[in-house]
């Protein structure tokens, strides 16, 4: 059966005063007041670097038009130019330090009272968080956020998380969101890698003695199957057709780890927490991990909502790409060609 959590918190309106206002209180409250203002100073230094080097290289480009054209170097023009073609780089820069802050003040708030609304817990963060899967053990700087937990529609614990990997000395950034479901029956412990297009890469890989299981059919080609030997048996027993077309229909952009007496449901990406889509995937979820046990106990399974067209449509909303992000690299883009484009003209006009 699925349980419906009450999303009214996450629908209704926030009077942002309000919200500003609460979220100081929790940041004095839990001493985080010198890790945010180190945080915003971080943000904002990497940003002038950007934003400084993007003029540079625009610079340069416009005096190698500018020697192409036939003129003797650089001028006043080049660096008009290169400013005004770093401009909206600067301006997507500035708004994102401005309307930050705020948006996460705002979910801040919605979490809160939601997880009040359910009978559940909320915490804003938790550094190097402790947990079974592999992901827990894998590169350095971890943190989880947003972190909810509850009791029903099983005991359960979802954030988002995110951590660093190295390579040489190159840092390597890695985000995610996990949901966390205890079992109530033992299950044999084995690893779901997704296979689906688009998804980033993982940074974590499963654990030995865990190896790959070959299957059949069109899960194959969803999903890469890890256990041990030991185990090959009775996850093939587990992965019947009903729990294949149960994983596809719900989880097919994530990886799944079972260990121990827990399933972790791993997306590589962070997800939209105060978005009442993402609860009403927790909730399938919830219903999926009673499939899994009803499969390991021999059990006919019960039947998945998924059958609501709706519903899965806002399921794949939540692994969307960000709408913003191509129309701000073309709004970077076409000052950049129209400036070198413009310094081709000038030294054009200009040098006869």
């Amino acid at each position: 059966m699925t349980v419906t959590f009450d999303d009214t918190a996450l629908r209704a309106p926030v009077e942002p005063a309000l919200a500003r206002q609460e979220s100081r209180e929790r940041v004095a409250r839990e001493g985080r007041r010198f890790g945010v203002v180190l945080g915003s100073g971080w943000v904002v230094f990497q940003s002038v670097v950007l934003v400084v080097g993007a003029g540079v290289l625009a610079a340069l480009a416009v005096v190698a038009v500018q020697f192409m054209f036939g003129a003797d170097g650089a001028d006043a023009t080049t660096f008009i130019l290169a400013a005004l073609m770093v401009a909206p780089l600067a301006v997507v820069r500035i708004r994102s330090h401005l309307r930050g802050p705020r948006d996460r003040e705002v979910e801040e708030y919605r979490l809160e009272r939601f997880a009040a609304a359910n009978g559940l817990t909320y915490r804003t963060g938790e550094l190097d968080p402790q947990r079974p899967a592999a992901l827990f053990g894998v590169g350095t700087s971890r943190v989880a956020s947003d972190i909810v937990a509850g009791p029903a529609p099983r005991p359960f614990e979802a954030a988002n998380y995110s951590f660093d990997t190295w390579v040489a000395r190159a840092r390597m950034p890695h985000v995610a969101n996990y949901a966390a479901f205890d079992l109530q029956s033992p299950l044999p412990a084995l690893t779901l890698v997704t296979k689906s297009p688009g998804v980033a890469a993982s940074g974590w890989e499963p654990t030995p003695p865990q190896e790959r299981v070959a299957f059949d059919g069109d899960f194959a080609s969803r999903f890469e199957v890890f256990t041990a030997r030991a185990t090959e048996e009775p996850v093939r027993h587990l992965l019947s057709p009903e729990v294949q077309a149960a994983l596809m229909a719900l989880a097919e952009r994530s990886d799944i780890e079972i260990v121990g007496d827990r399933v972790f449901v791993l997306s590589r990406r962070h997800l939209p927490m105060a978005e009442p889509a993402y609860w009403e995937w927790v909730s399938d979820l919830a219903a999926l991990v009673s499939v899994l046990e009803a499969r390991g106990r021999a059990e006919q399974p019960a039947g998945l909502p998924d059958a609501d067209s709706a519903r899965r449509t806002r399921r794949e909303a939540l692994f969307a790409a960000p709408k913003g992000g191509r129309a701000a690299a073309m709004g970077c883009l076409v000052p950049l060609l129209v400036g070198l484009a413009a310094a081709a003209l000038i030294t054009k006009i200009t040098t006869g």
